[in-house]
């Protein structure tokens, strides 16, 4: 049965039980699939109030139909638990709007769509950044280009790389300044074909993560990319200090963009509250193969017609 135009929305809700997101996938209720089952294709989109657009995959199976592959990332990036209520509103045959509640019965502050480069009217000129011997951490107060900034990375080997294929990814990596906090990391082969482990700035750690909570979640985007991948990190004491750790989730971000051994990446804290990271990435070889200077250097041009 396909729905008319005309025909008025349909809403239904579910309440998340640890189950289902154990099992990464949700259950449509039985009423609804016998009335409206057969008109919903086998991909759909779930939309939330901030404008984003989330791809899942429906599953049908013996008069069942479940949310199931894309629902997992939806429920980590929305940091959805035990008792949050969702509230689905149906109108196209392929197309559905969500409300988020909380277990207080409040609706959620919803996350970042993306990183907009944009409301830059305000913005100063650019604090000096601060670098350290082993990796690059700061915060400015706002986006631009600039071609004589001085950038420090380093590999999880702590060795000095001097070669010149290093130090041309290196000279792309000088011209990204960023608003929000952030590292920079080069690419060692323990992060990006072996181990597949990354340790983040111990200094960068302690100052923006919670060091009360020994393990929590953590995201990754790139520019011009809505999606989101999931990682897990853990805090643990060792005998340098506190070490900040990725043990889940980092091998999949990483094989799915290609990240080679002396690729260089920017990592842009841009939501604390369930911290997310807009990654920058600057490859070894060819040009600058993420879209980030591209959308900085609109900005500055706006903030150059502003003024």
């Amino acid at each position: 049965m396909a729905l008319c135009s005309d025909f008025p929305p349909i809403h239904f809700f579910k309440i998340i039980v640890s189950e289902s997101l154990e099992q990464g996938k949700l259950m449509i209720p039985i009423t609804f699939v016998k009335k409206y089952g057969d008109s919903l294709p086998t991909s759909i989109l779930i939309k939330t109030p901030n404008g984003a657009d989330w791809k899942i995959n429906l599953v049908k199976n013996d008069g069942k139909i479940w949310f199931e592959k894309g629902w997992k990332e939806f429920a980590d990036y929305h940091s959805l638990s035990h008792g949050h209520l969702v509230v689905f509103k149906y109108e196209k045959a392929s197309y559905f709007e969500v409300i988020i509640f909380d277990k207080s019965g409040l609706e959620i502050k919803y996350p970042l769509k993306r990183v907009e480069v944009n409301k830059e009217e305000n913005c100063r000129a650019s604090q000096k950044r601060k670098a350290y011997s082993s990796f690059e951490i700061g915060s400015t107060s706002c986006v631009e280009v600039v071609k004589s900034q001085k950038v420090a990375a380093v590999s999880h080997t702590h060795k000095k790389h001097k070669g010149k294929q290093e130090n041309t990814t290196l000279e792309r990596a000088k011209e990204l300044k960023t608003c929000n906090p952030y590292f920079v990391l080069l690419m060692g082969a323990s992060y990006v074909e072996t181990r597949y482990m990354l340790t983040l700035p111990s200094m960068f750690g302690k100052t923006h993560f919670d060091i009360k909570k020994k393990k929590g979640n953590i995201y990754f985007q790139v520019p011009n990319n809505e999606k989101v991948w999931p990682a897990r990190y853990g805090i643990r004491t060792s005998s340098t200090g506190l070490r900040f750790e990725l043990f889940c989730g980092w091998k999949k971000f990483s094989t799915d963009n290609d990240l080679k051994v002396g690729d260089v990446c920017n990592f842009e804290l841009v939501l604390k509250t369930n911290m997310t990271f807009l990654v920058h990435i600057f490859r070894k070889t060819n040009q600058v193969s993420t879209d980030s200077l591209q959308i900085l250097s609109k900005s500055k041009e706006k903030l150059l017609k502003d003024r």
